[in-house]
């Protein structure tokens, strides 16, 4: 199955404009290490119930991220091209290393 896939320039402008929501499928310890701010936790190792446990809007776009695009892709294929409520799913293309390496804010545990 294919899955539409947006950059990271993109999606942060969706995210800017308030278009999109940003899902993040990386683990928990993963997450506390580095994230994006506003960004929501739904573990890969707890699919489908992390799933289904999240409460998204039904007029924005899904964003899904991981550390660099394989396991967000896992879960927009798994979802399907569009949500329970018809939102369209997106794999952010190099997850949250490509989201860095652009130089787009990440929040970091303090050390």
């Amino acid at each position: 199955m294919s899955v539409a896939t947006v950059t990271v320039e993109e999606a942060a402008a969706w995210l800017q404009s308030g278009e999109a929501v940003l899902i993040d499928v990386r683990e928990a310890d993963e997450f506390a290490a580095a994230h994006v701010e506003g960004a929501i936790l739904a573990p890969l190792s707890q699919m489908p119930a992390a799933w289904e446990a999240l409460d998204l809007p039904a007029d924005r776009k899904l964003v899904v991220m991981c550390l660099k695009g394989g396991r967000s892709h896992q879960v927009c294929a798994f979802v399907g091209p569009t949500a329970a409520d018809g939102q369209p799913l997106f794999n952010l293309l190099g997850g949250i290393q490509a989201w860095h390496s652009a130089g787009l804010p990440v929040v970091f545990a303090e050390q």
